[in-house]
């Protein structure tokens, strides 16, 4: 009988610790925040009022502008009176803070190590028995060169840094450490080894780039954010507005980067409280006295609420408490546990990087349909999601298994990852432009449950990985599951950067499924109208997934990645034994897989109800004869919904037996039974309906027997896509539901997991039916790829046109239009008018007081007319009123300004005083305009959101 082999250490660094992936989570908050920073400060300090140039002229946010606005006097005056950053200036934000920081990274160890603080070891050990031991203590780490030491001598606590980069790293030793090296030599020894695991780490590189990177955000983004903003609120309470009275706008540009802000605050606290951690496992691996880390005492036990607001004090510091070293040391399995805080700050700075290349690629007028922006625009943040939060639920995955431990579910994590890019979206100002939340919140659930999808599909196919991968490491299987969850969050950015956004800014849009029923010419009697307006409203918006070329491929990476694993030959173990360590096998316990035989029997029969379900509607349909009315393509419209009902209802069946059935990988097994159901049943109803005709008791739409297998294609094979969308989601759905009535009832309901027979045997059986289920995953998604779509008919696309605009939304849009016209240009000329009638007036009441009222009339009135005239010209130069319903008001009052200056002059030229007061009655006509445009702007500013 074979002996156990010692297992791998899991607190060693067999396990990656995760830092460096810390550090580029880290950078890419601060790259990504420093350009809406930035950008957001100078406008608040008025450097960009020329942006909103467009707004004035009623351009609309997501609205292309035309070339006869960009070329218009109107717009090009505005432009040049109103400063305007340039399109390149949010590009280059983050190439400079990156070139100020690297500049910073090596100014830092220069500073350190100014004559004037420290000195070399020799002018304090000059018979050179420190440097001895010293040495002694390197190669006890294992360092390949010996690094520099230097003396602080005015420190004088029993500490020491490590500081510069890795291949040139030097240690500071405190003056305190030295006077206790004879004393207590453990303790020195112990201070020494935990700086020297830091460089062995290397972590030097990381924790000085990081102090550079949030010096050099602190000044160069923080500081001129604290100026712009300051001279906002400076500007409001120096007029005629209140500090209250600034917009909701301006309020949600100020809050949210101050919650920005203590999102990179916390990375980078993280970044530093981890290498610690870390670097106190490898000096305790070393053989570092344990007492040094034991010299406080043990906190005590304190109340729950205490003990919640210590752990959240913990999250700001740079240093972990001496209690939760000790932990770690004790126990490192809180090390290698996913962190809420890590799962948050990944998900925020993945939306934030997706919000920002979406941001960059609509300035420089990219076209939105091109495959590269997509693909780099999704690319990039789901990489850094499964760069980062990936792997730290492999590490927690992988250390569970290690140390026998209750398997990861991923759930938790998952919710954390999905807030964090919930408040991430909320950052951007894109799905709730100017507000504070979306035009339709539904749509942050779908955020939420990515995130938490993400996760759960991570821990379960780590865990299987894990535990059938017989390598020297685990790295190769630790990459493709990061692929594959990697290719999927693409294929969802890729899908919420083009559509999810668009949806969340349209409210009521996924409540009202009926809507636009009234515009179905399908069905005039209106019987079947309800059926068809859903079969319509929600074909639409899930053909917005099917419309993403990478979603199907990714989807079938969601059950072929795991699928993959019956394909490794498992080694022959006897149930319950550990496996046989060897030089090629991993030290991860091999423990036998479910058996992929329920999983395949359940989704052939979901299958089979899918055939059963389209031959009974088929037959019902037989027997059923539509009113004319809704024959040709409403009653098609009725089959399409009814035959995805009916396969559907076969997934849900198969999904939900695989979860009942399986006792370990629910989510992975109900992915393989809901797809193998989406195929087999689609396949049987591609046959039934392009064999119509051959079986009268079914035939639907002909009597003759013909075999139609293209037509019927074309017609079905945009369904397929969607339905193996849906069978995805179902999948998750049905597991969830499983787990969650599973952990209710855990006591009632727990079955014993009985070890696989037969199907162990023989691996060769297994390969080939992964082998055709592989074949069947890749073969129809890539034929709907590949093959055109049918194009509607010019009847269809009448019938469906694109919804307008939602009044909520609209009325938001409409206020913020409404601000930029008033506020660059509309309230100087409106103010220079109220002037000059104020001007007038006081000329008629001095003028009855006068002794000859009329030559002071004389002398005084042919300036005011001019100065009317030039303020109507001036007002006809200027946008007009971005409101149809105020465009007549707006020409009464240009027209009438101009009219009543050209009349006044005539009248006074000619000393015609009839002519004169009709200039005067003109004026008191604008003047009523005036008014009602002074109305109107008041009533735009209460309808803000």
């Amino acid at each position: 009988m074979a002996t156990e082999a010692p297992r791998m250490n899991p607190e060693g660094r067999v396990i990656p610790a995760g830092t460096t992936m810390r550090f580029v989570l880290l950078v890419t908050l601060m790259l990504a925040s420093s350009s809406s920073m930035l950008v957001l400060a100078l406008t608040a300090a008025g450097l960009n009022r020329g942006s909103e140039c467009l707004k004035a002229a009623g351009v609309a946010t997501s609205q292309a502008p035309s070339t006869e606005v960009l070329h218009s006097a109107a717009y090009q005056a505005c432009t040049a009176e109103h400063w305007q950053l340039p399109e390149w200036l949010a590009p280059a934000v983050p190439v400079s803070l990156l070139v100020l920081a690297c500049g910073l990274f090596f100014v830092i160890p220069l500073w350190k190590n100014r004559r004037s603080r420290v000195v070399p070891l020799k002018a304090v050990d000059h018979e050179g028995l420190i440097l001895r031991q010293l040495e002694q203590l390197v190669q006890v780490a294992g360092l390949r060169r010996m690094p520099r030491f230097v003396v602080d001598p005015s420190a004088a606590s029993t500490g020491a840094t490590v500081f510069g980069r890795n291949r040139r790293p030097t240690v500071c030793l405190h003056g305190g450490l030295l006077t206790r090296r004879t004393s207590t030599p453990e303790d020195f020894e112990a201070v020494l080894l935990h700086e020297l695991a830091h460089i062995r780490n290397g972590d030097i590189t990381l924790t000085y780039a990081t102090v550079a990177l949030w010096r050099t955000f602190i000044a160069a983004v923080l500081v001129p954010y604290a100026v712009g903003f300051s001279i906002l609120i400076f500007n409001a309470n120096n007029s005629k507005s209140h500090f209250y009275d600034i917009s909701a706008p301006a309020w949600r540009a100020l809050v949210l980067p101050l919650l920005m802000t203590a999102v990179v605050y916390l990375a980078r606290s993280d970044v530093l409280r981890s290498r610690e951690l870390h670097a106190d496992l490898t000096a305790a691996r070393w053989g570092a006295s344990l007492r040094i880390w034991g010299a406080v005492a043990p906190a005590q036990a304190v109340p729950a609420p205490v003990r919640a607001l210590r752990s959240f004090l913990e999250l700001w510091r740079t240093h972990p408490q001496w209690e939760i070293r000790r932990e770690v040391l004790a126990g490192s399995t809180s090390l290698f546990e996913v962190p809420a805080l890590l799962m948050f700050l990944t998900g925020a700075a993945a939306m934030l990087v997706n919000g920002q290349l979406w941001q960059f690629g609509v300035a420089d007028g990219i076209d939105v349909t091109s495959w590269p922006r997509n693909l780099v625009m999704s690319l990039a943040p789901a990489a850094l999601v499964a760069g980062v939060a990936g792997i730290a639920v492999w590490r927690s995955a992988v250390h569970r298994l290690l140390t026998a431990r209750r398997r990861l579910s991923g759930a938790w994590a998952g919710l954390w990852l999905g807030v964090g890019m919930t408040v991430g979206e909320l950052f951007e100002n894109r799905i709730a432009i100017n507000r504070w939340l979306p035009g339709e919140p539904v749509m942050l659930a779908l955020v939420l449950f990515a995130g938490l999808a993400f996760a759960w599909w991570a821990a379960q196919c780590s865990q299987l990985w894990a535990t059938v991968w017989r390598g020297r490491t685990l790295h190769p299987p630790m990459l493709l599951v990061a692929l594959g969850a990697c290719f999927a969050l693409c294929a969802w950015f890729w899908w919420w950067q083009d559509y999810g956004v668009i949806l969340a800014n349209t409210p009521g849009l996924l409540t009202n499924v009926l809507g636009g029923a009234e515009r179905l010419p399908t069905d005039p009697a209106g019987e079947y109208t309800a059926a068809i307006a859903v079969a319509v409203n929600t074909g639409g918006l899930l053909s917005t997934t099917v419309a993403v070329p990478l979603a199907l491929p990714a989807v079938a990476g969601l059950w072929l990645t795991p699928l993959l694993a019956w394909t490794v030959r498992p080694l022959a173990l006897g149930p319950g034994l550990p496996s046989t360590l060897g030089t090629d096998e991993s030290a991860v316990p091999a423990k036998p897989l479910p058996r992929l035989r329920r999983a395949l029997l359940a989704g052939l029969l979901g299958g089979v109800l899918c055939w059963v379900g389209v031959a009974s509607l088929k037959a019902h349909m037989h027997a059923w004869q539509p009113p004319p009315s809704l024959r040709g393509i409403g009653v098609g419209m009725l089959f399409q919904y009814w035959v995805c009902v009916a396969v559907l209802a076969g997934v849900v069946v198969a999904a939900a037996a695989t979860t009942l059935l399986v006792g370990q990988y629910r989510l992975l097994a109900a992915l393989v039974a809901g797809h193998t159901a989406v195929l087999v049943g689609c396949g049987g109803a591609w046959v039934l309906t392009a064999s119509d005709g051959c079986i009268q008791a079914i035939s639907t739409f002909t009597d003759t027997c013909d075999w139609r297998p293209v037509a019927i294609w074309q017609a079905f094979h945009f369904l397929l896509g969607i339905l193996l969308i849906l069978a995805t989601i179902v999948g998750f759905a049905s597991a969830a539901i499983t787990a969650v009535a599973r952990s209710a009832f855990s006591r009632r309901t727990r079955l014993a997991v009985r070890p696989p027979k037969k199907e162990l045997r023989g691996v060769l059986p297994r390969r080939l039916v992964v082998g055709a289920l592989c074949a069947g995953a890749i073969g129809p998604p890539g034929a709907i790829l590949f093959l055109p779509y049918p194009q509607p008919s010019a009847r269809v696309a009448a019938a469906y046109p694109i919804p307008t605009m939602h009044p909520r939304f609209a009325a938001g849009e409409a206020a913020g239009q409404a601000d930029a016209w008033y506020s660059l240009g509309g309230q100087k000329l409106l103010g220079r008018y109220y002037t000059l009638s104020e001007q007038l007036r006081a000329l008629g009441t001095e003028a009855q007081q006068s002794v000859d009222g009329d030559a002071l009339i004389r002398s005084r009135l042919p300036r005011i007319c001019v100065e009317f005239g030039k303020a109507a010209r001036d007002a006809n130069a200027y946008f007009p009123i971005p409101d149809p319903r105020m465009q007549s008001i707006w020409w009464t009052f240009t027209t009438m300004g101009a009219a009543s200056s050209r009349d006044c002059l005539a009248g006074l030229d000619q000393n015609d005083n009839s002519l004169v007061a009709t200039g005067i009655r003109e004026l008191s006509q604008a003047a009523e305009a005036q008014k009602s445009i002074i109305e109107w702007y008041q009533a735009s500013k209460e309808r803000r959101f």
